[in-house]
Parts: C-alpha cells; sequence; structure tokens
C-alpha cells in the first residue's frame, strides 16, 4: 500500500483540474441541495397528519430514557464527521458520500410518506409524556418514522469508509448501535424502524456504489499517482483504469 500523506489542499488541487471530479462534485451538491428540499416537504406532509400509536414488542417492554444528548448532539457530531473526514482526508470520495448521502435522504422520504403511524406511546418529550410539550416535537419534526435516519445514517458512513481507516470504521459502526439503543430507549422510533434501518441503508449504499464505482476508482488512481514513486507502478495503474473503467489519465511527471 502506498504511504499517503496529510495534504488535503495537494489533493483537492489535483483532482479539481479533473473535469469528471469538478462535475460529479457540482452534481454531488446539486443532488444533495434537492434532497433536503424534498425531505423537508415530505417531513412536514407526515407532520400535520392525523395518526395513531401502534403497540411495539420491544417498546412495550424497556423504560423510556432521557438520552437526548446522544439523540442532538451525537447525530450532529457524527453528521459533521460524515463531510469533514472526507474533505480532509479522502477528497476522492467526497462527490460519492454527497450523492450516497443524498439516495439516503430521498429515498427515506419515499418511504416515510407511504405508511402513517403515529409516535409511538410514551415517547420522551422534555416535561413529561404529553406531546404538546414535548422538545422533540418543537424542534424536529414527528411522524417521519420509517426508517430511523439515527440508526442509518452512521450505518451508511461505515459502509463507504470501512476500507479506508479501521477507527473512522468502528467509529461510525459503534455510532450506529448507539444511535439505535438510544432511539428505542426514547420511544421516538418503533423497533422495525431500526432494524430495517441496516438493510436499507446497505441497499441504498450498494445501489449507489454501483452506479457510481466507476468514476469512484478513477478518482483514488488520481490520488494513487501522487504518491506513487515507481514509473512501472504508475504506468500499471493506468493500464488497470482503462480496462476497469474505460476512462484515460495522463501520466503526470
Amino acid at each position: 500500500m502506498v504511504y499517503r500523506k496529510f495534504q488535503p489542499i495537494r489533493q483537492w488541487k489535483t483532482l479539481i483540474q479533473d473535469q469528471h471530479f469538478k462535475f460529479s462534485f457540482l452534481i454531488g451538491l446539486l443532488v444533495m441541495f434537492l434532497a433536503l428540499i424534498i425531505n423537508v416537504f415530505a417531513s412536514l406532509y407526515v407532520s400535520n397528519i392525523e395518526v395513531l400509536a401502534v403497540q411495539d414488542l420491544i417498546l412495550d417492554h424497556i423504560p423510556t430514557l432521557d438520552l437526548n444528548f446522544f439523540y442532538v448532539t451525537g447525530i450532529t457530531i457524527i453528521i459533521s464527521v460524515i463531510f469533514l473526514y472526507p474533505i480532509l482526508f479522502r477528497p476522492e470520495v467526497f462527490p460519492f458520500t454527497l450523492k450516497a448521502y443524498a439516495s439516503f435522504i430521498i429515498i427515506r422520504s419515499f418511504f416515510i410518506s407511504l405508511t402513517h403511524i403515529g409516535m409511538p406511546e410514551n415517547f420522551l418529550t422534555h416535561a413529561g409524556p404529553n406531546p404538546e410539550n414535548s422538545l422533540l416535537i418543537s424542534f424536529f419534526y414527528k411522524n417521519d418514522l420509517f426508517f430511523s435516519a439515527h440508526t442509518g445514517i452512521p450505518f451508511l458512513a461505515f459502509l463507504l469508509f470501512n476500507k479506508d481507516n479501521k477507527w473512522i470504521s468502528y467509529f461510525f459502526l459503534i455510532s450506529s448501535f448507539i444511535m439505535a439503543l438510544t432511539v428505542l430507549f426514547m420511544h421516538v422510533h418503533y423497533s422495525i424502524d431500526v432494524f430495517a434501518a441496516y438493510f436499507i441503508t446497505y441497499s441504498i449504499y450498494k445501489v449507489t456504489d454501483s452506479i457510481f464505482n466507476k468514476l469512484n476508482f478513477r478518482f483514488r488512481v488520481r490520488i494513487r499517482l501522487l504518491y506513487e514513486k515507481s514509473v512501472k507502478q504508475k504506468k500499471k495503474l493506468l493500464k488497470r483504469l482503462r480496462k476497469v473503467t474505460g476512462y484515460n489519465i495522463g501520466l503526470e511527471k
């Protein structure tokens, strides 16, 4: 494996010279913006529908705990790391990160709009079980339950970066489990929302990866060439790039 220095500015400069990267990056930003708009309208839609709570085998047997710190601050930290990590350490996967994350939001927005179920009974509120006084209701949408974004977002990050760094992989995987327990013990998601999140998120990752894997490989080769000293190895990389993707990039001097 080629040693890779921490040189984000150099890596970004190299990638920006690639027209495919610039186009992919701009498309990622556009799709992300579109996804956020769709999410707002979908969440507002389900928040204003009259719904009823249903029974849940797991929630009916566990207490309601105040885990607001993890629910709010925890997910904020996770999302921040999801975008800061590729910006600083893996810029070649940043466009793919945007597209995968946007796909997650769009697909989830579609799912929450289909079946209307109310928040579980005894879900955590700021002051007692009365939903009208709920801190969560005041600052977040409600009834946007299936599937759990708190669980799926860090798991998607684990899938995106699990081949890059074992420590960042452990962080996201453990974070996903912590978020799953958090939303269950706060009773803000049904158990099916949490368990289904892993399967749906994995499917989202596999589909987006299969669509964009050629571009991802091209960008990885760009960065690999920066640190590869052997001209012979560089030529092998370029040959493999042409064979796998059909793309061709020049050998930088």
